[in-house]
């Protein structure tokens, strides 16, 4: 792990910013820059604040393992789209960017975490090597959390993927549009949990490396 940098993205931000951005370089479709995301059914606990909590354990835990961490962001005050996000992780050259998020949905019975891993011709750079990070970090995610396995799943339509250079996963820790896994997000003793388990993860992924990576 030394000296291995790891891109950490929470996502979403306070405000959301519904300006337009191409969901990949140069396409012609465009989607939101960014937005606050979702926001707990019984907590009102917005989704952003939940990311970036388990985000900033999941930093200092990466850090006493020796890694180095890049934070797209370590407010909430901030504005920040999802392009700019891939694109920062890129120019650092991050060996892997891990996206932190919580789902929501209209029927509250629907639970469970999810991997979302690109897939698309125009990630296929980075797609093999994105998939084996994704499924690594779910392993040890789910084993940390007991979190019910919602699958890992290529997405085509996520802006922060169609930018990205490195590889590049997006963790769903847990539906806040769900109760319990609403009271159980907004737990800082589960946050823990989250956070301990993609540093596992973080830890597995790394022991595959070779030289040339």
């Amino acid at each position: 792990m030394a000296g291995l940098l790891i891109g950490l993205d929470a996502g979403h931000q306070a405000k959301g910013n519904a300006a337009l951005e191409p969901v990949a370089p140069g396409a012609a479709e465009q989607k939101p820059k960014v937005s606050s995301g979702t926001a707990g059914r019984v907590s009102g606990v917005p989704e952003y604040k939940v990311n970036l909590a388990v985000a900033l354990l999941l930093e200092q835990k990466l850090t006493d393992l020796g890694a180095r961490v890049l934070m797209a962001r370590t407010a909430n005050e901030v504005n920040i789209s999802n392009a700019e996000r891939a694109v920062m992780m890129n120019e650092a050259g991050a060996a892997l960017c891990i996206r932190l998020h919580a789902n929501g949905s209209e029927n509250g019975n629907v639970h469970g975490a999810m991997m979302l891993i690109p897939g698309g011709e125009g990630t296929k750079d980075i797609r093999a090597a994105s998939r084996q990070a994704g499924e690594i970090l779910f392993r040890h995610f789910l084993r940390a959390t007991g979190a019910a396995d919602a699958g890992v799943i290529e997405r085509t339509d996520l802006t922060g993927f169609n930018w990205s250079a490195v590889p590049v996963c997006l963790i769903e820790m847990g539906f806040m549009s769900n109760a319990a896994e609403d009271a159980l997000l907004i737990d800082p003793l589960y946050q823990e949990k989250c956070a301990q388990g993609l540093a596992d993860g973080v830890v597995a992924w790394a022991g595959t490396l070779t030289i040339d990576d």
